[in-house]
């Protein structure tokens, strides 16, 4: 142990000289849900982009009281074991949610409050289940969609409504 972390508390992943990347990755992953597919990490907020700035942030913010040497490469190869260990094969969207700012709305009508699944895509407006009006429901979806996409959208729902019942 570095004689200036002595009597320290560190995590796993830290033995007071050198950053154990791996471990670092397992415990990153054990609190942030993420999935790395088609190039791109996605998490329950959004898809994260290249260069994965945020991503980047919140591993530097974690490492940042006891990496003092090439801190830059460590990052970089912390992101590349969790492409490795956070890798789909196939995360295709599911055709009957529409993921919102505040949750996901299903074709049957609920409404899933929160983000806690990973998706593909997140509208950035929220919903509110409670409004009940058809003028806001009309709003949601034109801040949603293409005016000329809202009759076949409201076709589809009903259809998909009628189906269930």
């Amino acid at each position: 142990m570095n004689k200036k972390y002595a009597g320290l508390d560190f995590s796993a992943w830290f033995d007071g000289k050198d950053v154990n990347e791996a471990a670092f990755c397992r415990e990153f992953l054990s609190k942030n849900k993420l999935i790395y597919a088609d190039n791109a990490f996605f998490t329950p907020d959004r898809r994260l982009t290249d260069p994965l700035l945020l991503l980047k942030e919140k591993i530097y913010a974690e490492l940042e009281c006891c990496a003092a040497k090439n801190i830059l490469r460590t990052i970089s190869n912390i992101v590349e074991i969790m492409k490795l260990v956070v890798h789909a094969e196939s995360f295709p969207p599911n055709p009957d949610e529409i993921h919102v700012q505040n949750g996901t709305l299903r074709i049957d009508g609920s409404f899933l409050a929160g983000r806690s699944e990973i998706v593909r895509s997140r509208f950035p407006i929220g919903y509110n289940p409670q409004a009940g009006k058809s003028v806001v429901w009309l709003r949601f979806l034109s801040d949603l969609l293409y005016p000329e996409d809202i009759p076949t959208f409201h076709r589809c729902f009903q259809d998909e409504i009628s189906k269930k019942k």
